[in-house]
């Protein structure tokens, strides 16, 4: 997972966005697949002569990629899951955008929701049995945020997903939607490392993109399902 744009009263909306592997199997296939793209194009996107070329790479980031070559790494996305979470800063309380902690916790929750729905997303395509042992592991870009939340992601996530929620704010309870033994690892890693962090920023930073040409959320959202094949959606504020 990855974001792009930020919390701010400067921006119009803020993105989380990413890529699921069911299994090593399926995040091999996508290793091999994109690293023959980035093969393919990396020498357009680096400012040395070749004559000089010391074979260290830059980062190929959603900002400055073209569309052409968006094209071919979104069309890669859509032969696995992805997921997203479209935050509308407008709609946000003042509190969320002026306090930083208050941001960070915000952040975790968003986070925390699009895995959620993620997760539920598969047990219903029974591609989970929440009834089996699990093991979650989330690799996030390094995104550092302070929280006056109550839980780290990872703690949230496993009281959240394995023994539910009470909002007693709200007078709601949300059931536990995994029943079985629950592992949940969650890494914060740099994506010049990674290849699918570096997936993950270009799904969030073409989702943003769609968001500010297209702001008006019906449209968007058919534009991100039919075009981008974007598996799971989440509106916040919703």
């Amino acid at each position: 997972m990855d974001d792009s744009g930020k919390i701010s009263k400067y921006e119009d909306f803020a993105i989380f966005a990413g890529i699921i592997f069911k299994n090593s199997n399926e995040k091999s296939k996508f290793i091999n697949k994109y690293k023959s793209i980035i093969k393919n194009i990396k020498c357009q996107y680096c400012n040395n002569e070749i004559s000089s070329c010391n074979h260290i790479c830059p980062e190929i980031k959603g900002i400055i990629i073209s569309n052409k070559d968006r094209r071919r790494l979104i069309n890669l996305s859509k032969q696995f899951t992805t997921f997203s979470t479209i935050i509308y800063n407008k709609n946000l309380s003042s509190e969320i955008i002026t306090n930083k902690n208050s941001k960070g916790r915000f952040s975790e929750y968003a986070q925390r929701r699009i895995i959620k729905n993620s997760v539920n997303y598969l047990i219903k395509d029974k591609s989970i049995n929440p009834n089996m042992p699990i093991y979650l592991h989330i690799n996030i870009d390094q995104m550092p945020t302070k929280s006056n939340g109550y839980y780290s992601l990872r703690e949230g996530l496993i009281e959240e997903l394995k023994y539910g929620i009470i909002n007693y704010n709200y007078a709601k309870c949300f059931k536990p939607i995994i029943y079985g033994d629950l592992q949940v690892e969650v890494i914060y890693k740099d994506s010049k490392k990674d290849c699918a962090i570096q997936m993950a920023d270009i799904i969030a930073n073409t989702i943003r993109q769609t968001f500010v040409i297209t702001s008006d959320w019906e449209s968007a959202n058919k534009k991100l399902k039919e075009n981008f094949k974007i598996d799971i959606i989440l509106r916040l504020p919703n």
